[in-house]
């Protein structure tokens, strides 16, 4: 007979299901039994999990519920059927290291429960237990029984079957969220000598791709969860009497009261109008124990609350904000702009006349805010022009434009005055953007990588899956308008962006007009290789790859490798041929080009990109989003994929079929480039329907007039 019962129910786990299935078909240790409780699904899990259990070789007690009923319920009908010695429970969107059964059933050793950490995802699980990393504890629940209750989780607790079924010990079904803390505290009751494991992972917590509808606990909203969370609290309270135990329980929900209801959340407002009730409620019910160790303006706040005046208490609460903010400014923090921001910041502030323009975060003076600009300067130069940069010394702008270091105080003050605000990339979202004010979202590109909502995973250094989906759509939610390129580019982005049509210009970039406009214009094209110093005998040829999301070496920060092979193109193309290097601004490795400083050139840091295209002869790219705007040319390009099959499948995806679409040829050896590059107006002829095709479905809506739309509608506004 199997010592241990691995309980799982699910409900519409069809994303995460198959991960948790097969982390228990790789235990090494197979002596479980499993139980499954379907709770109603709707979706595709329960065929997804018939398919990963047809040749699992073991018996699994398979129990389908018509409707969902909550995990509580179904948990509980698991419950009875459990028939071994122990029994544990594993959500259906975590995973169990392939070690973890092994271990626990190795030392539980006859006592009355192991608790195991649960660790945040992480796709570099160990292969075995580090005997020097791991740490075990024997321990009674007379000393320790707030072990039980840490990650308000049952899951990763070896139960002891006889004590759950000798006092009918089950889930409380009245509890929506918040349910695991009955069971655990009844439990706790009964246990006398457990084992606690520390500092090694063994079950790791899913990846949530769906953080707007996802239903993992730890990443639902707080508005949503709260109430659940109290009524849990005073459900938990009623099953102890264990003075540690409540007074762990008090702390915890002291800290949901100062977590969750903290002044500098943006969304404070909601939550007090939303729960006013249930915080009175509680915080009747903490009396004094939320003042013991309080500040002065947090003990009035919750003074105010215990005698149901709420409207005293959200005005302490805005007071509490306004403090901290003031003791950055006296101090003269780092954050003493930013909280000047934050205390004058108004409606009153703003000025018709007064237009923000950011390029790629500060970066430099460039792309479609930059032709907007020069667009409007011409026409309409007495509107109040502003120019944000990182290092404004370092960029040159034509017009009366005046320029603010990005994190200064006339940066803020920039934002709160400008009624216009133009940018090719994400503003940070310490910027308020008001009501009276108009946010213009050029974006940077056609897409042919998945962006933001369509993204199923994000490999990103210091972010997740489902906080960056939050931030992206905090973002998006402020642009009033978003300019797309072409139909293709729109319809991606009302899911990328959660975009309507109605806030969408299709009109073309207005960094593209001057490919239009002066594509012809020979003196200017000139001028342009004069200035980069190029000799005017030679073909250009331009390598512009894009940056690749698992290359990071920190946050922000990418390395990347030259793949072409400078020494065999040189060799090869030589004689006749000038290669310009366009690197990602993300990455962070200085091109070394000693030997080659007659053939190739690093032009990473010059700022527009669009007159780079006009004076390319034929562009060698792989996934980047330059194809579209230099399709508009209907000049040759060479797509050098050497990691097309890595790419494709481990990154981010394609929106369109990149093997069949492109106006080009697919090339992943690097002596095959060279010999390729020799015969470009072949390519051109070989080519020539499906550039025109590439043109058509991705260029053609290019009429350089974007930048004319955009300035006129600026100044139309402004007047009114």
């Amino acid at each position: 007979m199997n010592k241990l019962s691995i309980i799982i129910t699910y409900y519409n786990n069809e994303e995460h299901i198959s991960d948790c299935i097969n982390s228990l078909k790789n235990q090494r240790n197979q002596n479980f039994n499993l139980i499954i409780v379907d709770d109603g699904s709707t979706d595709s899990s329960t065929r997804i999990i018939e398919e990963e259990i047809s040749d699992f070789d073991k018996e699994i007690n398979f129990i389908k519920l018509e409707n969902n009923h909550g995990h509580a319920h179904a948990r509980n009908v698991a419950l009875d059927n459990v028939e071994t010695p122990y029994v544990m429970f594993l959500d259906a969107d975590d995973v169990l290291a392939s070690y973890s059964v092994e271990f626990y059933l190795s030392n539980i050793n006859g006592l009355d429960g192991l608790i195991a950490p649960i660790h945040k995802f992480n796709l570099n699980k160990p292969q075995y237990v580090d005997k020097d990393k791991v740490r075990l504890e024997y321990l009674t629940q007379k000393s320790n029984p707030n072990s039980f209750l840490r990650k308000n989780s049952a899951c990763n607790i070896v139960f002891k079957n006889a004590i759950i079924q000798a006092h009918n010990i089950r889930f409380n079904e009245e509890l929506k969220i918040y349910t695991d803390a009955s069971l655990v505290l009844e439990y706790i009751n009964y246990v006398e000598r457990f084992v606690r494991v520390f500092d090694f992972p063994f079950y790791f917590r899913g990846e949530v791709y769906d953080p707007f509808n996802g239903n993992t606990l730890s990443n639902q909203d707080f508005i949503l969860t709260f109430e659940d969370y109290a009524n849990s609290f005073f459900d938990s309270m009623n099953r102890t009497h264990n003075k540690k135990v409540k007074k762990f329980l008090v702390y915890k929900m002291k800290n949901e009261i100062k977590f969750g209801f903290d002044p500098s959340l943006k969304d404070i407002e909601v939550r007090y109008n939303m729960h006013e009730k249930t915080l009175v409620k509680v915080v009747k019910s903490l009396k004094w124990d939320l003042l013991s160790d309080a500040k002065l303006l947090y003990s009035l706040e919750m003074l105010f609350l215990a005698m149901d005046s709420v409207e005293n208490a959200k005005y302490i609460n805005n007071l509490r904000n306004v403090s901290r903010h003031v003791k950055n400014i006296v101090k003269n923090t780092k954050l003493k702009n930013r909280s000047k921001y934050y205390l004058t910041d108004k409606e009153d502030n703003v000025d018709s006349n007064t237009v923000v323009f950011e390029s790629f975060g500060g970066k430099n003076y460039s792309d479609s805010p930059k032709y907007i600009y020069e667009y409007m300067q011409k026409h309409y130069p007495t509107l109040n022009y502003i120019w944000v940069f990182t290092k404004p010394e370092q960029n040159i702008i034509t017009g009366n434009a005046s320029k603010v270091k990005k994190g200064s105080k006339e940066y803020y003050e920039a934002y709160s005055k400008a009624k216009f605000w133009v940018s090719n990339a994400r503003l940070p979202q310490y910027l308020n953007k008001k009501e009276n004010q108009i946010y213009i979202q050029t974006w940077h590109g056609t897409p042919l990588k998945r962006l933001a909502n369509d993204m199923k995973v994000v490999r990103m250094p210091s972010t997740t899956t489902a906080s960056y989906k939050k931030n992206f759509y905090e973002e998006t939610s402020r642009w009033d308008y978003l300019v797309s390129p072409n139909r293709y580019s729109s319809n991606i982005f009302k899911t990328a962006f959660w975009m309507d049509e109605e806030r969408m210009w299709e009109i073309g970039y207005p960094r593209n007009d001057v490919l239009i406009n002066r594509q012809n214009d020979v003196e200017y094209l000139e001028q342009i290789k004069k200035d980069l110093n190029l000799p005017q005998d030679k073909k250009v040829i331009m390598y512009a790859p894009t940056w690749r999301d698992d290359e990071f070496v920190k946050k922000g920060k990418y390395l990347f490798d030259l793949k072409i092979n400078l020494e065999n193109l040189h060799k090869e193309l030589g004689d006749e041929y000038i290669i310009l290097l366009r690197m990602h601004y993300l990455i962070s490795n200085a091109l070394d080009l000693n030997g080659y400083e007659d053939f190739a050139i690093d032009v990473s840091n010059y700022s527009d990109i669009s007159e780079l295209y006009l004076i390319t002869d034929a562009l060698i790219t792989d996934y980047s989003s330059v194809m579209f705007d230099f399709g508009i040319l209907k000049r040759p390009q060479f797509f050098f994929a050497y990691d097309i099959e890595k790419y494709d499948k481990g990154l981010r995806g394609f929106y369109m079929n990149y093997k069949n679409d492109l106006p080009g040829e697919i090339i992943t050896d690097e002596f095959k480039l060279a010999e390729e590059l020799k015969k470009i107006d072949e390519h051109k002829v070989k080519y020539s329907d499906k550039i025109e095709q590439f043109y058509n479905k991705f260029c053609s809506i290019e009429k350089g007039q974007s930048s004319k739309f955009i300035g006129d509608f600026i100044n139309e506004q402004s007047k009114k």
